[in-house]
């Protein structure tokens, strides 16, 4: 079990806050649950520096105070960051200044989204024992093993970093891990839109007319009182009784009953009331007034290029193989598309992407290269010996 302090009381909090300020490189975690709110509920911060392993109870502190450790400028190693930024952000009102996430940088060494067991075991010859998944971190005490556990998502970050750092340098990549995991260093989407929360239900979308309209307000209502009770929206109303009322459009509480998936909670007092209401208000509007945002569209790749789209995807495939990178790190389809549609943000345009694939690909399509097939190494990009077009 790694050795850690337990952090309950505001004068022990402030005092390791003092210390991780002085320190050069924090593993920082979260364990959190949205299960049962609306937004992630924060019910622990693991933190380890030097020798030392911190298990934070912000039920207990002012967790506020931990965003001056993010953005002070020492460097802040997390393991598939994602969430722990989403609830951190939320907490404490920042980002990591500096960010180093082993998962996105095991990626430059051909790993594909490891867990954090497989990289200790691979780089330090650790095994983690796993958790249960269906622990409660707001219980408390916590056990020994939760603790155990809680610890060891942080005591060995600070390694695998140097581990990571050491072979990523020998390729020439550690750079680019930083670069990469900058684009992890970014605030947490908005919260969803009330005025489109309709268009996130599976089957609104073929509703027509009056029943899209009832959809519209009735999933807007529910966003909000979600939102206001820090529940989650299938406590208010589920997608299913959603649908239901907006295809029968009730006009009396009596009519509720029966349809698909309305229970009782919502035949009685002001829930039932205000989703009569909410109907009656769908009922009157025009098909007009609901508004609806723009999907994103797909890179519109022009016609001539289309062929060439399955092969530079083949090419781009074996080119991640062979630089021993995770091929979902160096592109994805859509990134491919958006090169060959010109778009000047694809991903492929700049950068280490650029580096090792884009500028291959623009070559191609400039007609300045072609691929080649060889037996033994596969599709190669090949200079022509003419840029003429072929025909």
């Amino acid at each position: 079990m790694s050795r850690h302090e337990w952090v309950e009381g505001e004068a022990s909090f402030e005092a390791l806050i003092a210390d991780l300020l002085a320190a050069e490189r924090i593993a920082v975690d979260t364990e959190f649950h949205r299960e049962r709110s609306y937004r992630p509920q924060l019910a622990l911060v693991q933190v380890a520096f030097d020798d030392r392993v911190a298990l934070v109870d912000p039920t207990a502190v002012g967790i506020a105070s931990f965003g001056e450790v993010l953005c002070a400028g020492g460097l802040i190693v997390m393991h598939s960051c994602a969430q722990d930024i989403e609830v951190l952000a939320q907490e404490c009102g920042a980002i990591p200044a500096r960010l180093f996430d082993t998962q996105v940088a095991a990626g430059f060494l051909g790993m594909s989204t490891p867990s954090l067991g497989s990289l200790t075991e691979r780089f330090l010859s650790k095994r983690l024992v796993k958790g249960d998944r269906l622990t409660d971190w707001f219980e408390r005490p916590l056990r020994p093993a939760q603790r155990r556990y809680a610890a060891d998502d942080v005591a060995y970050l600070v390694r695998l970093h140097d581990k990571l750092r050491s072979q990523l340098s020998e390729r020439g990549r550690y750079e680019w891990a930083l670069d990469e995991c900058e684009q992890w260093r970014r605030p947490p989407s908005p919260p969803p839109d009330p005025e489109q929360a309709w268009t996130r239900i599976k089957g609104a979308r073929q509703l027509k007319g009056r029943q899209r309209a009832v959809a519209y307000r009735l999933a807007a209502w529910r966003e909000r009182t979600a939102s206001d009770r820090d529940i989650p929206v299938r406590f208010v109303l589920s997608d299913m009784a959603l649908l239901s009322i907006s295809q029968r459009s009730p006009a009396g509480l009596s009519e509720l009953n029966g349809l698909r998936g309305v229970d009782a909670n919502h035949l009685r007092g002001a829930v039932g009331e205000r989703i009569i209401s909410e109907v009656q208000r769908g009922r009157d509007m025009a098909s007009d007034d609901i508004p609806v945002r723009a999907a994103p569209t797909s890179p519109n790749v022009p016609a001539s290029l289309q062929p060439a789209a399955s092969l530079v995807a083949a090419w781009v495939d074996q080119v991640a193989r062979s630089a021993g990178i995770d091929r979902g790190l160096l592109a994805t389809r859509s990134d491919i598309a958006a090169l060959l549609a010109g778009d000047e943000h694809s991903r492929l345009a700049t950068g280490w992407r650029s580096e090792i694939a884009g500028d291959g690909i623009r070559s191609l399509l400039a007609g300045e290269s072609a691929l080649a097939f060889d037996a033994e190494t596969g599709l190669c990009l090949e200079a022509r010996a003419s840029a003429e077009p072929c025909g």
